[in-house]
């Protein structure tokens, strides 16, 4: 078989690694928080590994001071406005993590997810994970389930498929996003980035969405980070809706497949990542409506996306 999948105890939870034995690059996920920590190129790249991910040497200490990197992100992204919503005439409040005044990146990114099953094949292999999200928080009591299909394919490409199942008999508003961070070397100074969308998003002060959207035409083309600093929300043209980052040494092709038609940049203060955020729905979406899904009750949600790394 070209692929093997390994499965390891970490504290907790379960490393699993799906290597590509003919290219020996090999990616790591997580099963606490479903995420992607590790895509390590063959040794001809020094074994270079293309996430910032977590160390993960203390366990899961650490995960939201040093940054989410690589959550799951529902079921809302970003920035919750004081984390507070309005769904059917009755007010919630959120009671998980805040950042200053405002609740962000949802209440699944730490969940204990299980492995349902695990498939190898000749140009590709795979690993679904389950979560069955049942009255989590006190500000979001609702039922339902997430599953998470992530697969390794032959042309160094990883596809991950969410599925958001309503397992209740009520309807509740749905978002759903990632929280990666790239590295193609040693700082983003040397990258240029490129995307089309039709705009960008206004935030205020505390990075809340005013509403508005800005005409944004800066990355059509490929552009040096270098003194670019991001905190960026863009609504995507999906008739184009890749993102590339590339470097003298590699290109990565962030590709949304399936309901991620928002994109948020962000560059950390060390520069030596980005994270390159699909979104289902604007920061915020629960209170201005910008991409909302409502789930209705037994409805059956699904989002994809793709990332492709070439070598130059």
């Amino acid at each position: 078989m070209s692929f093997s999948i390994d499965i390891q105890a970490q504290f907790n939870f379960k490393r699993i690694r799906i290597t590509n034995n003919a290219t020996q690059v090999y990616i790591d996920i997580i099963s606490k928080g479903g995420l992607l920590n590790s895509w390590t190129q063959s040794p001809e790249k020094q074994g270079w590994d293309i996430i910032d991910g977590n160390s993960f040497e203390n366990g899961w200490e650490g995960f939201e001071s040093t940054g989410f990197k690589s959550g799951k992100m529902n079921p809302f992204s970003c920035r919750l406005q004081h984390g507070q919503y309005q769904h059917e005439d009755k007010q919630y409040t959120i009671d998980k993590y805040y950042l200053g005044d405002h609740a962000i990146h949802g209440i699944v990114y730490d969940a204990n997810f299980e492995i349902s099953s695990t498939n190898i094949e000749n140009n590709k292999a795979s690993v679904t994970l389950q979560y069955d999200c049942h009255n989590q928080d006190k500000g979001y009591p609702f039922k339902y389930s997430v599953q998470l299909h992530w697969t390794f394919w032959e042309q160094n490409k990883i596809t991950v498929q969410t599925i958001i199942t309503n397992q209740d008999t009520v309807s509740f508003p749905m978002m759903d996003g990632w929280h990666p961070y790239f590295k193609l070397g040693n700082s983003v100074n040397d990258c240029t980035i490129q995307l089309t969308n039709k705009g960008v998003l206004e935030y205020d002060d505390a990075l809340i969405p005013t509403g508005n959207i800005l005409p944004h035409t800066a990355f059509e083309n490929p552009k040096n980070l270098a003194g670019i600093e991001l905190d960026n929300g863009y609504v995507l043209d999906m008739n184009n809706p890749s993102c590339s980052l590339e470097n003298e040494d590699y290109k990565l092709v962030v590709t949304p497949i399936a309901n991620y038609p928002y994109l948020q940049l962000y560059t950390p203060p060390s520069r030596k990542s980005i994270a390159i955020e699909n979104l289902s729905g604007a920061p915020d979406c629960f209170n201005n409506k910008m991409g909302l899904h409502i789930m209705q009750p037994h409805s059956v949600w699904i989002l994809e996306t793709s990332f492709q790394l070439f070598y130059k």
